[in-house]
Formats: structure tokens, sequence, C-alpha cells
């Protein structure tokens, strides 16, 4: 979950990053569902809302469906963390303004690929902030343009751009 942004850090030292998720809520007439939303326990939105510098919106992604981009400034010391249950989690924090980003163990590979030499440190195993599954965390240095994306098929993709 987030942690508490405090008032009196600058946003001119914060880390700027778009996160990009896929559009997971379901429309059945006038019922709608977001199993995201449900594994979660709260819309994404409400979970990122003290970082986010501006509204989510809407654009397709590299693999053609919709991703929703939620623009985030981390101040220092702070970032957020999406539980996934049994998979890990996902996290993203400003570290002396590094990006620190926290994936599930299985997608260490993944950061080493994508994110090559901007790697500063890592990936390092870990475990989940509830202690029930590996993780892996890697030390990123931000330059402009830096994105990296995971492809889920048809429903879109998950990622990370340098805001």
């Amino acid at each position: 979950m987030t942690r508490p942004v405090a008032a009196a850090v600058s946003r001119n030292d914060a880390v700027r990053v778009n996160l990009t998720m896929p559009v997971t809520r379901i429309g059945f007439g006038p019922f709608s569902f977001d199993p995201v939303e449900q594994m979660i326990g709260a819309p994404l939105s409400s979970i990122l809302e003290s970082l986010m510098v501006g509204p989510v919106e809407r654009r397709p992604s590299a693999a053609g469906p919709a991703i929703e981009v939620y623009p985030l400034a981390l101040p220092p010391g702070e970032g957020a963390t999406i539980p996934l249950g049994q998979f890990g989690e996902i996290g993203f924090a400003n570290e002396d303004g590094l990006l620190v980003l926290t994936v599930p163990w299985g997608m260490a590979g993944w950061l080493r690929e994508k994110l090559g030499g901007a790697i500063v440190r890592g990936p390092e195993p870990g475990l989940s902030l509830d202690g029930t599954a590996r993780v892996a965390q890697a030390w990123v240095r931000l330059r402009a343009g830096m994105r990296a994306g995971i492809p889920l098929g048809g429903i879109g993709e998950v990622g990370v751009e340098a805001g």
C-alpha cells in the first residue's frame, strides 16, 4: 500500500514515473467487475492517489488494447506496493533518486532484459511485504524516454515509463 506523502517534501526531488496497467474492468449490461480491484481490495487509483500528479488517462498499448496511465511523482523515501497475493507484489519507490522496482521473483530476468545498463543494483531476492512470496528488487537510474513493459496478450501490458 502507499506510504503517506510528507507535505514538506518538494516534488522537485521526486522520481517521476508513469505506471501503465491494462484496463481490466469488465461490463455485463448494468453490472461491471474489475478482477484486479477485487484481488488488491481497492481501486488502483485510490491506492496510488497520494502519489498521482495528474488524472488517469487511457491510451492504446503497444499490443493494441487500451491501457490506463497513472502519472506518479515519488518523493524521496516514498513509494507504493500493489499486492498480488501468491504472486508477490509490484512496487516502486524513490530511494536516493533511484527508482526501486519490486516485482514477483519470476520477473527478475525481465528486469535485467528490459532495463539492462540502467540497473544500478540488483535484481536482488527478497520477500513480499506480507512475507509470503519471493520478490526481486532492482534500483534503476531513470533516463528520459525509458520504458519497460510486459505484454499480457490480448489485455494489454503492465509497464513503467520515465515521466
